[in-house]
């Protein structure tokens, strides 16, 4: 996301606004979750019959979307929806539902990825679930469908305008049981405990002691973990007193707000320049693939991973749209892309970027998923072992290993 402001607008959406049969409805949502399955994302008969059986366009009223340069207000009718709008709900994109200063603040995730956060929760039958950021109260319903008793799925949120919302709209689609709190997800909800599974579905700077006393002895917990430019998904388990896991997925998230959430943990983007002023120094060879001409200022998949081993040795690790970055704000930058480095007042940053680099091609190019993590309170533990990381929290100190 960038920090411009978007107005929103309330354009009418062209096209038709028939309103379709239930027989057109299902065969909107079969395309959908074979596209799903087709891409990977889906990759269990439960996880499948969810997505099958949970009706989004249910959970769903305003929401928005971009239109070349600006953003446009969608009213939708969840009773009575418009095929237009239907080929809006039922595709692979993340939709805002309520937006603050040009900014979504609460939205409903991109189905695949939640496909892929459900399959890596390995839910299973009678389970008991804490969700953080109840959003639309759409992946609560599709857990429900799994678990298979809405009454052991509690969602949270700290916007009471959602949590009213999201009620409404689950009972209205056939979930009226789930529970929809109003509270800050880094309390948890003691009095329910324990949980099998804490699965939360904004960033977070760090995760929850909260959430680890009143996660199951044999339970697992999912969170999109800021880092560096992103939230990367961890997957942890209990190890007594302290959590263990792994890196698992590329995401970005909202921020969460409250405790969890960390001003400037990672440098956010870079100092705009003069453009005469930056330096491009070409390599002979490139170092990441080149990307596709639909996201040329976005990272590749090298290009995340080298960004996420850098962030372990440096705070000013970042993106910048010539590639991974290492920005110093006014003071300077420099940012490795396909087609050399890039820099802008301190050269300094180009030969720390240069070397970091070369340690990680070094090292085998390592992906996001090769590192373990373990969690260890904070005020616990001395200093990391030889050939580890630990980034320092909130509440816990982070060991990273690779292996």
């Amino acid at each position: 996301m960038t920090g411009e402001e978007d107005v929103p607008s309330e354009a009418e959406i062209t096209g038709p606004d028939e309103v379709p049969g239930p027989e057109e409805i299902r065969g909107t949502i079969g395309r959908y979750v074979d596209e799903m399955k087709a891409a990977g994302a889906i990759g269990s008969p439960a996880v499948e019959r969810a997505f099958l059986t949970v009706p989004r366009h249910r959970l769903l009223e305003t929401f928005y979307r971009r239109e070349a340069d600006r953003t446009v207000t969608v009213r939708h009718d969840p009773g009575h929806p418009r095929r237009d709008h239907l080929a809006l709900i039922y595709a692979d994109n993340a939709l805002a539902t309520r937006r603050s200063g040009g900014l979504p603040v609460s939205s409903t995730s991109q189905p695949s990825l939640m496909a892929r956060m459900l399959e890596l929760l390995s839910l299973t039958g009678g389970m008991k679930i804490l969700e953080v950021g109840a959003g639309t109260g759409y992946n609560a319903a599709l857990m429900a469908e799994i678990v298979g008793d809405q009454r052991r799925v509690i969602t949270v949120d700290v916007l009471e305008d959602v949590v009213d919302q999201t009620r409404r709209l689950l009972a209205a689609a056939g979930y009226p049981a789930i529970q929809v709190l109003l509270r800050d997800g880094f309390e948890g909800v003691p009095g329910q405990a324990p949980f099998d599974r804490i699965v939360a579905t904004v960033g977070c700077s760090d995760l929850s002691p909260n959430w680890a006393e009143q996660l199951a002895d044999d339970g697992a917990m999912l969170v999109p973990l800021a880092h560096g430019n992103g939230h990367p998904l961890v997957l942890a388990r209990k190890d007594g007193h302290v959590l263990r896991g792994r890196m698992v997925l590329r995401t970005g998230f909202i921020p969460v707000r409250g405790p969890l959430h960390i001003d400037d943990l990672w440098m956010q983007g870079v100092h705009v320049s003069n453009e005469a002023e930056i330096v491009h120094e070409r390599d002979p060879a490139p170092r990441f693939p080149p990307r596709t001409p639909e996201e040329p200022t976005w990272l590749t998949d090298e290009e995340e991973d080298f960004l996420f081993y850098l962030g372990l040795y440096d705070r000013r690790a970042g993106h910048a749209p010539a590639g991974p970055a290492l920005s110093a704000g006014p003071d300077g930058w420099a940012a490795l892309g396909p087609d050399g480095i890039w820099w802008w007042k301190d050269a300094s940053l180009a030969r720390e970027l240069d070397r970091r680099y070369r340690e990680w091609d070094a090292r085998g190019r390592p992906a996001l998923g090769h590192y373990q993590v373990t969690f260890v309170p904070a005020g616990e533990g001395g200093d990391p072992p030889p050939g580890s990381w630990q980034i320092e929290r909130r509440f816990y100190h982070e060991l990273l290993t690779l292996g």
